[in-house]
């Protein structure tokens, strides 16, 4: 069964590197590897830590909203918001083909605010978990009927998709102790998957058929998480940090439904072979790290994430489980502020980060790992207001993903993203503060 969706894989690629020979078919789509499944896996991140190759659990950014670690929730001071895009390319390569994605995404929302002042406070945010988004075509010749009356078709194929899982978010985080905090949150997980096939012909006598594979479904998710920090450790100024976060397995009732138009007509089908009612079931995930700041400018932070995809299940999809496999990643970023000093000079205005990370993907296939190595670098800016403390964080991404051996597909990916950090947004300070 692993060769039977291997070579559809190959199909994918194959079929990606046809259109991208050709401008007025050039792919707009991400990953050739996020057709399996329901997605790639996108992970939970602050803004600000994904230019370290971190997720953020480790450590508290006052003026930056955190979605990595429920338990920074309990540290809030200023009402702070969220939110950003991202672009990517994927340079994809297998055998002497070669093809070119690009993918315009929108990022995590996240709204936040202390209920008590550095004690006690609340977090909402919409992120994705998993994301679809792919376009493939192939072009076919087949010969109908025999002698005289023989007839040359000449049609092609095209499979587009898009969607995946996403994560509606609250909950509530507590300082326990000037060095301990815990959070918890609660969330309403949603899948909605398009996977649409369309025959055109180029024959005109032959009418074009489109039929799309619909699929919808929601459950409820927990995380938990835990924060742990020790100032004045070999110095007045420095501050260790050890965070963790939990999100428990989530079990989603889906439905899925075929349309297809033909001549104008649409009829929907839902009694079928992998049609109709299934479970999908999304893995563990833990992610715990350490950081160390040996004083205001600076910190170095390392991290690491598990999740147990060889656990995932889709009732839709049996034929692909077992190419799924756990999956674990680790990060290390250092991070290097400046405009701390109060210096006038033009590049002491921003902040600086500087990651790196590896991860050992989520899919397995001819024996090779789908893994992922990548470098990122982030520039913040801050807030041109003289009371403010928002910022603007540009991040720039590069990585390698997947092998080409045995005749399997690699990637190059270039990415940008712009995130928005707003400070105290929903408070006034106190004249006499």
């Amino acid at each position: 069964m692993k060769k039977v969706v291997f070579i559809a894989l190959l199909f994918c690629v194959g079929s990606t590197v046809a259109m991208a020979q050709s401008e007025d078919r050039k792919a707009k789509s991400g990953s050739v590897y996020s057709k399996l499944g329901i997605g790639f896996p996108v992970d939970i991140a602050s803004t600000s830590a994904r230019s370290l190759g971190l997720s953020g659990v480790s450590y508290n950014e006052i003026n930056v909203a955190n979605l990595a670690n429920p338990a920074h929730w309990g540290n809030l001071v200023y009402g702070l918001g969220a939110g950003g895009v991202g672009l990517e390319s994927f340079d994809a390569s297998q055998g002497d083909n070669t093809a070119q994605n690009t993918h315009f995404s929108i990022d995590q929302f996240q709204l936040q605010f202390p209920v008590i002042r550095g004690k006690l406070g609340l977090s909402a945010s919409f992120s994705p978990v998993t994301q679809s988004t792919f376009r493939n075509y192939q072009e076919n010749v087949r010969y109908v009927g025999e002698g005289a009356a023989q007839d040359t078709l000449v049609y092609g194929i095209e499979n587009r998709g898009s969607g995946g899982a996403n994560r509606a978010e609250i909950g509530v985080g507590w300082q326990i102790s000037p060095q301990f905090s815990v959070g918890y949150a609660a969330s309403a997980v949603f899948i909605s998957l398009d996977d649409q096939f369309t025959g055109a012909f180029a024959n005109t006598g032959y009418q074009s058929v489109t039929y799309k594979l619909e699929t919808s479904g929601y459950s409820f998710g927990n995380r938990f998480g835990a924060f742990f920090r020790q100032s004045e450790l070999f110095n007045e100024d420095d501050e260790l940090g050890i965070g963790a976060s939990v999100s428990l397995p989530v079990t989603i009732g889906a439905q899925r439904e075929q349309t297809s138009t033909q001549g104008g007509r649409t009829i929907a089908i839902s009694d079928g072979p992998q049609l109709g009612n299934g479970d999908i079931r999304l893995p563990l995930n833990i992610t715990a790290g350490v950081s160390y700041q040996p004083g205001q400018l600076t910190m170095l932070a390392a991290e690491g994430s598990y999740e147990g995809w060889s656990d995932f299940k889709n009732d839709f999809k049996p034929s692909e489980e077992d190419l799924f496999t756990d999956r674990y990643k680790m990060g290390l970023g250092f991070q290097y502020f400046p405009y701390i000093t109060g210096s006038n000079k033009f590049l002491s205005q921003f902040k600086y980060r500087l990651g790196a990370s590896y991860d050992t993907g989520h899919l397995e296939m001819q024996g090779q790992k789908i893994n992922t190595l990548k470098f990122s670098f982030g520039l913040g800016i801050l807030s041109p207001g003289p009371n403010s403390n928002s910022s603007m964080d540009l991040s720039l991404e590069y990585g390698l993903r997947g092998t080409n051996s045995a005749n399997l597909v690699k990637e190059q990916i270039w990415g940008v993203r712009l995130s928005l950090n707003l400070a105290e947004i929903m408070f006034f300070r106190p004249k006499l503060q």
